[in-house]
């Protein structure tokens, strides 16, 4: 895993969170097709700041598996799902993966749902396990190494208003890149559809986040471009 620098202090943002973990959580370990679950990436690992989103590696039973990569099979949290997208070609040969958006409090909340089945699960090194009905077996490598590691799912296909909607969903992915001072943030606005600006200070890349957005408003996607513009509202406010 690569390092990153953290962001200013936001307190709002670690809050919704938190709350929504505390509740999906709760959904999981309420559900009986659930063996376990646990957080990696930066919040596994520990190395998460205010701005961090979710990464959760949940176990299912193998025959439900394909239930769990339909987005409304997983639970919402106190969230509203304004977005999801099969991600499965991000993970293992015979697993499964969900990217979603919530908005929480008015907020976007990114989460990575990555989902196994029980015949072919481990915990990696780093990942923080919640609950474990099940006793699996810890690996020594790191998340990161074990899903990159081997042959991937091939990635289902998606419609030109797939992948508008999933642009529109990653402005606050952006943003988050512009609270940390991120080199990426010019390259990912412009994977996003806008202008590469290398060299452009904060003012910039905001500015530029918020011509998307208004791009993004005929898609008609009132949930996800709203909760858009309220990050970076929120984002702007930060920086100052």
């Amino acid at each position: 895993m690569s390092s990153k620098s953290s962001g200013p202090p936001a307190p709002r943002l670690a809050g919704i969170r938190a709350r929504w973990l505390s509740a999906a959580t709760a959904a999981l370990h309420d559900d009986p097709l659930v063996v376990g679950a646990a957080l990696v990436g930066s919040l596994g690992t520990g190395r998460a700041d205010d701005w961090s989103d979710v990464d959760l590696l949940i176990v299912v039973e193998d025959a439900h598996l394909n239930d769990y990569a339909i987005p409304g099979r997983l639970p919402n949290g106190p969230g509203r799902p304004a977005f999801a997208i099969d991600a499965r070609h991000n993970g293992p040969r015979g697993t499964r993966a969900v990217s979603a958006q919530y908005v929480v409090e008015g907020l976007p909340l990114w989460v990575d749902w990555h989902i196994h089945p029980v015949s072919l699960a481990s915990w990696p090194s780093d990942s923080n396990v919640i609950f474990d009905r099940r006793d699996i077996s810890r690996i020594s490598v790191t998340f990161s190494e074990y899903v990159n590691s081997g042959q991937h799912e091939s990635a289902t296909p998606k419609s030109a208003d797939d992948q508008q909607a999933m642009r529109l969903a990653l402005v606050p992915i952006a943003g988050k890149q512009l609270a940390r001072r991120s080199p990426e943030t010019a390259r990912t606005i412009e994977f996003l559809g806008g202008t590469y600006a290398q060299d452009g200070d904060w003012k910039d890349h905001l500015a530029a986040l918020r011509q998307l957005l208004d791009r993004f408003a005929t898609l008609g996607l009132t949930d996800s471009h709203s909760a858009g513009q309220a990050y970076i509202e929120f984002l702007e406010k930060t920086l100052r």
